[in-house]
C-alpha cells in the first residue's frame, strides 16, 4: 500500500513541469489554515515494562486538531489542476493503560502531530465567473510523531514518567470538496470540507521517571484518521 500512494506522488508531481511546458496554464501557490477532530483506536496489549504484565490500551481520545501548510501547482485548464502540498497538523492526545498483573492503570497525555506531503488533482466545476464548486484528492505520505507524553497513575495523579517521542512514516490520503471565491484576477478564496489518512502512532521505547531510564514495549495508535475544514488563499501567475 505505502509503494502504490508514493508512487502516485511521483506520477502527480511528474505531471506539474508537463503541464507548465503545453501552452498558457497558470502557475499558483497558496496558504492553508485547517481545523478538525481525529480518530484513531489501539490494538496495544503489551505496552509499557514487560515486568508489569503488558498494559492494556484503551480510552483513545484526540482532541481539536490546527493545522497550517501551503500549496503550489499548475492549472492544466479551467477544470483540472495538479498540485503539491503540504501540511502540518498537531492536536492533543490521551490514552489510559491498564496493567492486570498488578490491577493498576497509568494515564498518558501529550501531542500527536503530522508533517504530511501529497500530490494532489483537484477538478472545478464553474457556478458563476468568479464560483467554483472543487473537489479535490491526494496521496502521498506522513511523518506521524508523539510529543511530550506523560504517564500518571490514574487513581492518584502523580507523575510517573516522561515517555520517549518518536516519528512513525506512514502512507495518507485525503479526499476534499468544498468553494472557491475569485476576488481578483489572481487571487483567490477556498473553505474546502476535508477528510484525510495519516496512519499510525507509536511512542519510543524508553520511559524516564520514577524508575529512571527503562525500555518498553512501545503504545501504538492505529489507523487516525481526521476530518475537518481547511481555508486557503491563492494566488495565480
Amino acid at each position: 500500500m505505502h509503494s502504490t500512494l508514493l508512487a502516485s506522488v511521483l506520477i502527480a508531481g511528474s505531471l506539474v513541469p508537463a503541464a507548465a511546458l503545453a501552452g498558457d496554464n497558470r502557475v499558483f501557490v497558496g496558504l492553508d489554515l485547517s481545523g478538525g477532530k481525529a480518530f484513531g483506536s489501539s490494538q496495544t496489549t503489551d505496552g509499557g515494562a514487560s515486568w508489569a504484565g503488558g498494559g492494556v490500551v484503551k480510552n483513545v481520545k484526540f482532541g481539536n486538531t490546527v493545522g497550517i501548510g501551503g500549496h503550489a501547482g499548475y492549472r492544466f485548464d479551467p477544470a483540472f489542476s495538479g498540485f503539491v502540498s503540504y501540511q502540518h497538523v498537531g492536536g492533543g492526545v490521551s490514552w489510559n493503560a491498564d496493567f492486570p498483573l498488578f490491577g493498576v492503570a497509568s494515564a498518558f497525555k501529550g501531542t500527536a502531530i503530522s508533517h504530511i506531503f501529497m500530490g494532489n488533482l483537484a477538478y472545478d466545476l464553474a457556478l458563476s465567473d468568479t464560483t467554483s464548486l472543487r473537489a479535490s484528492a491526494g496521496a502521498g505520505f506522513s511523518l506521524n510523531a508523539f510529543s511530550k507524553i506523560v504517564e500518571t497513575d490514574v487513581g492518584t495523579g502523580f507523575f510517573l514518567s516522561d515517555v520517549e517521542d518518536h516519528t512513525k512514516v506512514n502512507a495518507a490520503a485525503q479526499i476534499g470538496a468544498g468553494f472557491e471565491h475569485r476576488i481578483t484576477e489572481h487571487l483567490a478564496l477556498g473553505l474546502d470540507a476535508t477528510v484525510s489518512y495519516t496512519g499510525g502512532f507509536e511512542t519510543g521505547a524508553t520511559r524516564s521517571g520514577n524508575l529512571g531510564v527503562t525500555p518498553i514495549t512501545p503504545y501504538k495508535i492505529d489507523d487516525v484518521w481526521r476530518a475537518g475544514l481547511k481555508a486557503s488563499v491563492r494566488f495565480e501567475f
